[in-house]
């Protein structure tokens, strides 16, 4: 089954959900958003996806982020850096 992470968040906050992040879209969360980044960067984003769905915010950005029974895929809108840059900054808020 595939849904993206907007509506997930929103269906764990508003229809009491317990939806959790599978380890293999973690993974690949990690993997897209956490290229580059130092390895403190990396440790706060997996602590970060550990978290409870229902305790995050909602931003349009989510809306192109994939999850998938297997893992996690982005639909990339213009420019790939720039858009993992903004999504890895709304996870770390």
């Amino acid at each position: 089954m595939q849904r993206n992470l907007d509506n997930t968040i929103w269906e764990c906050k508003h229809k009491d959900s317990d939806y959790r992040l599978t380890d293999e879209a973690k993974a690949d969360i990690l993997r897209m958003i956490g290229k580059g980044c130092r390895e403190n960067t990396k440790a706060r984003l997996a602590r970060r996806l550990e978290l409870p769905l229902s305790l995050w915010e909602r931003y349009g950005i989510y809306s192109r982020l994939i999850l998938k029974d297997d893992g996690a895929e982005y639909i990339c809108g213009q420019s790939w850096n720039d858009e993992m840059r903004t999504l890895r900054e709304c996870i770390l808020k």
